[in-house]
């Protein structure tokens, strides 16, 4: 982008718009006060300056206000030298829940993106043709569909389920706010686009399963694609070793689809639940614990997760709200107690006792192997998490919301008190920066913006317990900042925002030819930990949110990733139901 860091304005928005009937922040680095007009250049209201404070994480010198009450419109902001347009409105984050989603279906596979629904970004029909297994290259596999994962054209199990699970969390307790036609091949079927989106990557999720129940870890090639569109992709695909992790996260997402999916499509539900149990069946039988490892030779990205705890309990929850199973639930309950040290379980026989002491070897083993890997000890589980590493959170949504108190005193009242202690520190990173960003500075590493989104989603769920408007606006700050009320004055969603993102490492947006990166991708956000080398060069000891490059080929900040569009699909459509 032209701009540099030096010459962004002074004056930080929401390049969307706010909402007329919630906080409308601003931040400005300018010792002066700020001075709001109408189209007609009259003066509607004037800002003190309250004195500049010192953000750590970018360096920069600056103050937040709320605007406070304004009714919808459009309005000029002024100090000193500076202006910023604004607007105020009734349904802000409608374009931007939609957006998001149909960002996901930009990223489909195996089938035409046709200009009807793509508009400009068409692509033909891709990755069509058989996969063949890794290990045994004469058997092949018709595994067609699901979302290429981020800018690359690999497919992965876990980071799938994930993703769904966001948006089958945001359906269930939102429904209002994600529910618009967003003119997609299945629209006007009778069932909401954001379920026909989710459903086209569980088709494919059902695919990666084998006939022993085990789902394969991934389909991928050997190696990463050159930046070609997605049809000119023609090398041979494989199907990766089946994993525990990512069997546990197919199971609890096919499971919780299950009852989603129930009333618009039975016989879909009795499929996706068939599938799941017969996952889990394979997870009971296989209990020799291994981490997913690249076989040598692969090269695309592992997804290795050494901690199988949180995928075994988000498992379990769902499959107990599906099926009312009570060994379900006294295995969730056993997870959640004794996550920490499996060999003293002491509730009982634990299905998977032998499983996570094997774990406990294997971690250990891989770490030695990868010493290099910023892998985390394992410590239980941790209510707030919602990434494809950490899916605790998503098994403690369905505990808060699904079983409520079904889920009995440990897993409903117990869990509720871990998650609304650990959801205070969300909300104190919101308070200790001066941009309201729930980052601390250590906390912006490869994909900053799934960071900043599972604090908002943390912080959402604690207002839906609590009320706590704090959480709420906390959670509204997260969206501010990614839509450029930040360090570097930037919208870091394709599309959204005046000034947005133009350069991100995704294959279509950088072969396509056109000029206008596809629309609806969240990108990773700033990182100063796990660089590339030109990266470090480049940028030096610039601070940490303003670690970032707008250009293609830094994937480190500038990637687009599924499961970094749907934890921002599950707050926005929250925030579109106000």
């Amino acid at each position: 982008m032209s701009n540099t860091i030096d010459s962004l304005n002074t004056i930080r928005i929401n390049q969307n718009g706010y909402s007329v009937r919630l906080p409308k922040y601003i931040a400005v680095l300018e010792e002066k006060p700020v001075y709001l007009y109408d189209t007609n250049d009259n003066l509607i209201s004037e800002y003190q300056y309250p004195g500049l404070s010192y953000d750590e994480a970018s360096g920069d010198n600056v103050y937040m206000i709320d605007l406070g009450d304004i009714p919808v419109g459009k309005y000029t902001l002024k100090c000193g030298g500076s202006s910023a347009g604004i607007t105020v409105s009734d349904k802000p984050f409608e374009v931007l829940v939609n957006s998001l989603i149909k960002g996901l279906y930009y990223q489909r596979c195996g089938c035409e993106l046709e200009s009807r629904h793509a508009g400009i970004f068409t692509h033909k029909a891709c990755h069509t043709a058989p996969a063949a297994v890794w290990e045994d290259r004469s058997q092949k596999k018709l595994v067609t569909g699901g979302w290429h994962d981020a800018g690359d054209y690999g497919k992965y199990v876990s980071p799938g389920a994930v993703t769904v699970g966001h948006m089958l969390y945001a359906y269930l307790l939102f429904a209002d706010g994600c529910s618009d036609d967003v003119n997609i091949p299945e629209t006007g079927n009778g069932t909401p686009d954001i379920l026909n989106e989710a459903r086209y990557e569980l088709e494919w999720i059902l695919k990666m399963q084998r006939e022993d129940g085990a789902f394969y870890h991934k389909l991928t090639k050997d190696h990463f694609a050159p930046f070609i569109m997605p049809e000119d992709d023609t090398d041979p695909e494989y199907l990766i070793a089946p994993s525990h992790c990512a069997t546990a996260d197919a199971v609890a997402v096919l499971a919780l689809a299950s009852r989603i999916y129930k009333k618009f499509d039975p016989d879909f539900s009795y499929r996706t639940l068939k599938s799941a149990l017969m996952g889990s069946e394979w997870l009971v039988a296989n209990q020799n614990f291994k981490p997913y490892i690249n076989p040598e030779g692969v090269m695309t990205g592992p997804y290795g997760d050494v901690n199988v705890i949180d995928e075994l309990f988000w498992a379990c929850c769902e499959l107990f709200a599906t099926t009312g199973k009570k060994a379900y639930l006294s295995e969730a309950e056993r997870l959640f107690i004794n996550a920490k040290d499996m060999d003293n379980d002491t509730t009982g026989n634990c299905i998977f006792k032998e499983m996570l002491k094997k774990q406990k070897t294997a971690a250990e083993e891989f770490r030695k192997r990868f010493p290099h890997w910023n892998i985390p000890k394992i410590s239980g589980l941790n209510t707030t998490e919602f990434g494809w590493a950490d899916v605790s959170g998503l098994g403690a949504l369905c505990c808060l919301f699904c079983l409520k108190e079904n889920a009995g005193p440990i897993l409903y009242g117990d869990l509720k008190k871990d998650f609304l202690e650990r959801s205070e520190k969300a909300l104190s990173c919101v308070n200790e920066s001066r941009y309201r960003t729930a980052l601390a500075v250590e906390d912006y590493v490869w994909g900053s913006m799934l960071n900043v989104m599972n604090k908002a989603m943390t912080m959402t769920v604690d207002y839906l317990l609590t009320g706590n408007e704090d959480m709420r606006n906390g959670a509204l700050s997260q969206i501010d900042y990614a839509l450029g009320l930040n360090a570097l004055d930037l919208s870091f969603v394709t599309g959204i925002g005046t000034r947005s993102v133009q350069n991100p490492h995704h294959r279509p947006s950088g072969a396509d030819g056109i000029k206008a990166p596809v629309p609806g991708f969240v990108v990773g956000g700033p990182n100063n930990k796990w660089t590339y080398p030109e990266t470090k060069e480049r940028l030096k000891n610039t601070p940490a949110a303003k670690y970032y490059i707008d250009e293609t080929q830094f994937a480190d900040m500038n990637e687009v990733a599924i499961y970094w569009n749907s934890p921002m699909i599950f707050v926005t459509a929250f925030f579109n139901t106000i």
